[in-house]
């Protein structure tokens, strides 16, 4: 299953890297087609907000997750002895699977409505923005899988793979 879920979680993360270099190129044009011929691309800013800063950070969630890979202070837990570093481990991880679990729901429901009524942002134009409401849900639900794989291999004392190749190479 680990697996399975760092492809996706992979396929992702380089999704939210095609998002930074689309984002560089959309603003990049936009600059200078209003700068030379002052005609810049309309819906740039709400193209930016709303679909490439979020695929941006919520698609490549999943693979943080489950790398471990989130800003942490660990000023007390490493002086803790090794039994109590697993049950604080196992703790943290369950909580922020039922955390993630609950911040999947809320924007899978939000999703869902701005998908029923057609969810659109004005600025210098529309631009429909309900299809990047899916992205929430998505980044959220792909790191609770994430969060609670790492809660069943703490739970077990198990490694996962990425610590596994670390220590190898």
């Amino acid at each position: 299953m680990e697996k399975a879920l760092r492809r996706i979680c992979h396929f992702l993360m380089l999704l939210g890297g095609a998002g930074v270099v689309l984002m560089m190129l959309n603003v990049t044009i936009d600059v200078v087609l209003k700068a030379v011929w002052n005609t810049p691309i309309q819906g740039t800013i709400e193209i930016s907000s709303y679909y490439y800063m979020i695929a941006i950070v919520m698609l490549p969630m999943a693979l943080v997750e489950l790398d471990d890979e989130h800003v942490v202070v660990d000023l007390v837990y490493n002086r803790l002895p090794g039994w109590l570093q697993r049950i604080c481990l196992v703790v943290a991880c369950a909580a922020t699977t039922a955390i993630l679990g609950v911040m999947t729901w809320r924007t899978g429901q939000d999703a869902i409505r701005a998908w029923r009524v057609g969810e659109v942002v004005m600025g210098s134009r529309e631009v429909i923005v309900w299809p990047a409401r899916v992205m929430l849900p998505l980044g959220f639900g792909l790191s609770m899988v994430a969060a609670g794989l790492r809660t069943v291999m703490a739970a077990l004392g198990k490694p996962m793979t990425r610590a596994i190749h670390e220590a190898t190479a």
